[in-house]
């Protein structure tokens, strides 16, 4: 059975983690959305997800083929 010492131990380490953790992704959350910002790329105005897929499919960035993650020019069937 563990001691309260080694229980105190393990939530000690364990926020710690959680702590340090957190930190370094919201320095690089922070990093993204400021090179976002600047690059001119960052949307100005939030939407919904309806919102988004109408403004998608209204200004035709969307395809109408699905992406199957395999690369469109390479269209031999060899696998080699």
């Amino acid at each position: 059975m563990n001691t309260p010492g080694s229980m105190i131990i393990g939530w000690v380490a364990l926020l710690a983690a959680g702590g340090g953790a957190y930190y370094y992704a919201k320095k690089d959350i922070d990093a993204r959305r400021r090179a976002q910002e600047l690059a001119k790329t960052r949307p100005t105005e939030k939407l919904e997800w309806w919102q988004r897929i109408e403004q998608e499919n209204n200004t035709g960035e969307k395809s109408s083929t699905p992406n199957t993650g395999q690369n469109p020019t390479n269209t031999s069937s060899s696998g080699t």
